[in-house]
């Protein structure tokens, strides 16, 4: 069996195998592929200025050919995290969870994209914006389950975008992150 290439979509936008049992979250994940469609920005750059105006639909597709690229790497991606991560190989039950994780987290994260672009203009460059708030705020906050506490964030399309940047707690993702880690604390155990 070949080996699978080193450079995938994933890996190439820096969500990469390593940081196993620690999961991308979902909020990292839209980061990535905004950054991936626009490494300067779609709307805002990391610096939070506004960036050349765009029409949402152009972004929109751009974002989803982006997203086409990471279900269409997934496989690979999987098949090399299975094959280096010790605590996978081998491991049939682990390697299904984080499967379903990897494929609901994708799925998740391009309807939250497709929700807000659907809505006002504000709410799909919201997303953007307050990605890079958090990012701002600690380089982690990414991959964190938490938002960053300030006045504006509830306001208007921030309240919009929090509410569909982070993963219900009775949401697969949600599910799928605590039964990797109840898997990962059997394995300790034994």
């Amino acid at each position: 069996m070949a080996r699978p290439s080193a450079n995938t979509w994933w890996q190439r936008n820096h969500l990469q195998s390593w940081k196993y049992p620690e999961m991308p979250t979902k909020k990292e994940l839209i980061y990535r592929v905004f950054r991936a469609a626009y490494p300067h920005g779609a709307f805002v750059d990391d610096d939070l200025k506004l960036v050349e105006p765009r029409n949402k639909d152009q972004v929109w597709s751009a974002l989803e050919v982006e997203f086409s690229k990471a279900d269409k790497d997934l496989d690979a991606f999987l098949e090399r995290l299975f094959a280096e991560e010790p605590r996978l190989r081998g491991d049939g039950e682990k390697q299904q969870v984080v499967s379903e994780y990897y494929t609901s987290l994708l799925s998740s994260a391009r309807y939250a994209l497709y929700i807000s672009q659907n809505g006002r203009f504000f709410e799909f460059r919201s997303m953007e914006e307050l990605l890079v708030r958090y990012k701002q705020a600690d380089e982690k906050m990414l991959a964190r389950n938490l938002s960053p506490i300030a006045p504006f964030t509830m306001a208007g399309a921030f309240g919009f975008a929090i509410e569909h940047l982070e993963s219900e707690d009775d949401s697969k993702v949600r599910y799928l992150q605590r039964r990797i880690k109840a898997l990962e604390e059997k394995g300790q155990r034994t």
